[in-house]
């Protein structure tokens, strides 16, 4: 129980710190940044590595006639361990990209606080506490994406901030509606609604994938998505492969498999319908991604594409579906949040953000865009980049199903992100003559030194799955 308030205090505790660290002195602040992330990961670790080794461990305390509870499960503990281990990759670039902005304090404070609800989501063991950390994390990260305080901030702020909190209206009522008629909100061994039955049931399940559909970019609750790419790059690389999108998909496994549960939730005739909606995200979103000139957009609607394979996964109600989803969980994100990285560091040594700008890039920064190859080819699913494996499973989880049309959208989705850089990327190792890059000083070892270790990560669990697989069976084992 010590690790688990640990993991969330850590960062909270470096808010507080934070903010009585002169503005000057930014050697202390970044090191109180860096030291309180990397205790969340350690104390998220420990916490995970309990879990999975069959051990229960939670915190509760009755709040009049509901109960605040942390009591993670695997599929909690896999979400935390993502979460917490990319953050810290993402402070360290983070002191390299902020490193000559403004506000960097507040930038820092929020960065911390989305961390520690962003844990809190992950490790909630009731609906009720994962629908207050789920509401919170809309607050902590609105600050962050309007850093830059410009109208077009502004105006992404307003419609993200609009978005999560019509889609945190809905699980409210989903919530109440739940508590009425199970009277029990606790996540278990057994789902919240087994062996209950009714047409009403199916709307119950719309409201809560509506309301957790709008973090997880499901069209069309997508359009917060790319319009929240004026965010500085740390914040966008957060929104899309860690905390907020994550905490969306992250909703929707937990709803399927401890609400309803994957027997009542294969009675559901939504939940055949929402099949429909998911492959038609997938495919539309890397179709639109295509047509987008600027490079974070392109990346952002490639991510409202691969989010969907998660629900895919979810929404086959096998075993091997649930390992994919969980598989693509953990492999996409650390490959995504490359591709960000790249970009931000493409836009802030170049100048440049438009893909028609920036031809002949990759003489300028060629480790940067052999790391953004290596990443695309990730995206399409290809040996021996780790989300090789989450398709595979989704695909073998499909075809389980009865769904092999399924793993057909999974193929035709690989060829469509090949589609959408491929050419881009031709275009940037083309022998056009650019000016070429300077000596590379802390700022820009800040900015490459996270990618590269997370590229060679992703090629480590390609090479060898049955590092992660423990946790994707844990997570299985547990539902099934």
């Amino acid at each position: 129980m010590t690790s688990l308030i640990l993991a969330l205090m850590s960062a909270l505790i470096g808010v507080l710190l934070i903010l009585f660290i002169p503005g000057e002195n930014k050697k202390l602040r970044n090191s109180m940044v860096f030291l309180s992330v990397l205790l969340a990961m350690a104390f998220s670790w420990r916490v995970g590595l309990m879990i999975f080794a069959g051990k229960s461990i939670g915190l509760e305390i009755e709040l009049g006639r509901f109960v605040w509870s942390l009591r993670p499960d695997p599929l909690g503990a896999v979400f935390g361990l993502i979460a917490s281990t990319l953050w810290l990759f993402t402070a360290v670039y983070s002191f390299g990209f902020m490193g000559n902005k403004e506000r960097q304090h507040t930038f820092y404070a929020f960065f911390l606080l989305a961390l520690c609800v962003t844990l809190g989501v992950a490790f909630a063991g009731n609906l009720v506490t994962l629908y207050l950390f789920y509401e919170f994390l809309s607050f902590a990260t609105y600050p962050l994406v309007i850093h830059e305080r410009t109208p077009e901030a502004m105006r992404a702020g307003k419609k993200y901030i609009l978005y999560s909190l019509s889609g945190a209206g809905l699980l409210l009522v989903a919530i109440v509606l739940t508590y009425h008629q199970a009277g029990n909100l606790a996540f278990g061994a057994r789902p919240i609604l087994e062996g209950l039955s009714g047409p009403g049931l199916n709307w119950l399940l719309l409201l809560f994938v509506l309301g957790f559909g709008v973090k997880a970019a499901v069209m069309p609750l997508h359009h917060w998505l790319p319009s929240a790419m004026v965010a500085p790059t740390p914040v966008s690389a957060l929104l899309h492969a860690v905390a907020v999108v994550y905490s969306g998909a992250y909703g929707i496994l937990r709803v399927v498999y401890s609400v309803f549960g994957r027997e009542l939730a294969g009675e559901l005739v939504f939940s055949k319908i929402f099949l429909y909606f998911i492959v038609f995200t997938i495919l539309a979103g890397i179709i639109v991604a295509i047509r987008q000139d600027h490079l974070k957009r392109r990346l952002a609607y490639q991510t409202i594409s691969h989010l969907s394979y998660i629900l895919l996964g979810a929404f086959t109600l096998t075993p091997w579906g649930l390992a994919g989803a969980v598989f693509h969980m953990i492999s996409y994100s650390t490959l995504k949040i490359t591709l960000f990285f790249c970009a931000g560091i493409i836009s802030e040594l170049t100048g440049e953000s438009s893909i028609s700008r920036i031809k002949g890039i990759g003489q300028r920064l060629p480790a940067t865009m052999v790391l953004f190859v290596i990443g695309t080819l990730g995206m399409i699913g290809i040996l021996p980049l780790n989300t090789f494996w989450g398709k595979y499973y989704l695909m073998k989880g499909s075809v389980a199903g009865g769904m092999w049309p399924l793993a057909l959208v999974l193929i035709i989705s690989g060829i469509l992100n090949g589609v959408c850089f491929i050419p881009f990327i031709i275009k940037a190792f083309s022998r056009e003559r650019t000016q070429p890059a300077g000596k590379r000083g802390f700022r820009e070892y800040a900015l490459f030194i996270p990618p590269l270790f997370l590229t060679i990560t992703a090629v480590i669990m390609g090479l060898w799955p049955g590092m992660v697989w423990p946790a994707v069976q844990a997570v299985v084992e547990w539902f099934f």
